[in-house]
């Protein structure tokens, strides 16, 4: 593979689960390999290489000889991941904090701040949607929150379980964007507890914050 032709995949690889993430794609979306290589003016060849990645790590569904699509959402799903992370992201936090150190503090007081600032939706055209910003604050955060755990494969997983939720969570946002899910506290509240260095509490605070979002997503999932 060219050089050209690996960075076109990277971009087309980070636009589209970009696209899926932000719920520009629904869950169910058909992605056509030639609208999307138009949408993105990245070529056919990139493209699928994208979609097979993403497909790996099962944002994305092959399906037979119709092509790709978003991978559906489930009231049973949410429950199976939200409840993964609560027990793997617990260790890595736990970790986390016990490596605590001073670069990490400052990552994690960047990240915060930057999620605190940022408005979860705005108006577009006259229409409340989705705060990309926010989506990537939130996200930036929460790996935060458990990238000091001094182990790369676990850092790993939590951030490939991150990303189904967020297909969760900005999904029935973009759905619903005038009902409020007010996270700005708990998050305040988990991270004054990390910067505390109180390794219980601080994963309490994690559980209690993901039910809270399970349970405000479920009343919308049929």
């Amino acid at each position: 593979m060219s050089s050209n032709s690996n960075l076109q995949s990277v971009s087309a690889y980070s636009k589209i689960r970009e696209d899926i993430l932000a719920s520009k794609f629904p869950p169910n979306h058909k992605l056509k390999v030639k609208e999307l290589s138009g949408l993105y003016d990245i070529g056919v060849i990139p493209i699928r290489e994208a979609l097979s990645r993403l497909e790996s790590e099962e944002l994305v569904t092959h399906v037979g000889q119709t092509g790709f699509t978003v991978s559906q959402i489930s009231k049973e799903d949410l429950r199976s991941l939200v409840e993964t992370r609560i027990l793997i992201e617990s260790l890595a936090l736990e970790l986390s904090i016990k490596n605590f150190s001073n670069k990490w503090e400052e990552e994690l007081v960047l990240a915060f701040h930057r999620l605190h600032r940022t408005d979860r939706v705005v108006e577009i055209n006259g229409l409340r949607t989705i705060n990309r910003n926010w989506i990537k604050y939130h996200h930036s955060f929460h790996l935060t929150l458990i990238n000091n755990s001094g182990l790369p494969w676990l850092n790993k997983f939590c951030s490939e379980l991150l990303d189904h939720s967020t297909k969760y969570g900005v999904f029935i946002t973009v759905e619903y964007p005038n009902v409020p899910r007010k996270s700005a506290k708990e998050h305040r509240d988990l991270y004054d507890c990390v910067l505390a260095k109180d390794s219980e509490s601080s994963k309490t605070l994690l559980k209690q914050h993901y039910h809270t979002s399970i349970e405000h997503i479920l009343k919308f999932l049929t």
